[in-house]
């Protein structure tokens, strides 16, 4: 889940799936004006390449390519609109999220502000290449904590991602819709039991540094909307960057928000408050399904 590079502007957390850039150990670290950009560019390319699965330079698979299993082999190429970047399907019932009404299930401006106050002032940004799943021969160790990266083990129906950065946070949003509601509570439960086993792991990527993740116990609120937040700290070339990120339960749907900072030493986002405003934005969405 930690839904490392992120943003499709920057490049390809290499986060989730590496992240911010080596940084000097503390008593030879370079003054805060000089480190960060090398700090943000660590974040960009873990975002990228691990969190977004960046896969620009891949070619798009034929038609009919097998689904991606659990250890997270690489999926499909969308030819979709900036939208669905997975295979599209609706959801069950008329009450369920699909491609059309999955993007409801993002925040707002002001919600991202509320959420993570480093991120006031921006807008969340279309990532349309990005893709659910790992970078083709990409690997997690454990690979039991491969959801920890990609939040489900199997594609899902719809996949939508959307970004804010600058040099002080990162944020990614991903939004997965399953098939039904049951399936997304049978994922959700997966997710828990995998958090709950994985406080460290690692991911490699052929080609582009990976990045490894230490993580604090998760935190699950089973109430209306179910949540799971956590923080985590990700090393990557040297340097450290401090996760906060939190997937909520909607329906059929799973919506992981991760907030990533520049600076190691301070936290980009509150969790309790990160987690309070994914539940109101998603039953703010689940409202608007009628």
């Amino acid at each position: 889940m930690t839904d490392p590079a992120r943003p499709p502007a920057p490049a390809d957390r290499p986060g989730p799936g590496g992240r911010p850039p080596g940084e000097p150990p503390a008593d030879t670290r370079l003054p805060r004006d000089r480190a960060w950009p090398w700090l943000l560019t660590l974040v960009l390319a873990l975002a990228a390449g691990v969190l977004l699965a960046w896969r620009p330079w891949a070619p798009a698979p034929e038609p009919g390519a097998a689904t991606p299993d659990a250890t997270g082999s690489s999926s499909p190429t969308s030819t979709a609109e900036p939208s669905p970047t997975a295979t599209s399907g609706a959801a069950s019932g008329t009450d369920g999220f699909d491609a059309g009404s999955a993007p409801a299930l993002f925040l707002t401006d002001a919600e991202l502000a509320e959420a993570v106050p480093l991120a006031a002032g921006q807008s969340l940004a279309d990532a349309p290449e990005a893709q659910w799943g790992l970078p083709e021969r990409s690997t997690v160790d454990p690979s039991a904590c491969t959801p920890a990266v990609t939040t489900t083990e199997r594609e899902p129906d719809v996949f939508l991602r959307r970004f804010a950065s600058d040099d002080a946070v990162t944020v990614i949003q991903s939004v997965l819709v399953l098939a039904d509601d049951a399936a997304a509570q049978e994922a959700f439960d997966a997710l828990v039991g995998t958090l709950e086993d994985c406080d460290a792991y690692q991911q490699t990527n052929p080609g582009t540094d990976g990045g490894a993740w230490t993580a604090d116990p998760p935190t699950t609120d089973r109430g209306t909307v179910p949540t799971v937040v956590r923080t985590l700290t990700l090393t990557a070339e040297g340097a450290t960057s401090p996760e906060v990120e939190v997937t909520a339960l909607a329906g059929n749907a799973l919506v992981t928000t991760t907030a990533s900072g520049v600076d190691p030493a301070a936290e980009p986002a509150d969790p309790g408050t990160l987690a309070g405003v994914a539940r109101s934005s998603a039953e703010r969405a689940l409202a608007g399904l009628g």
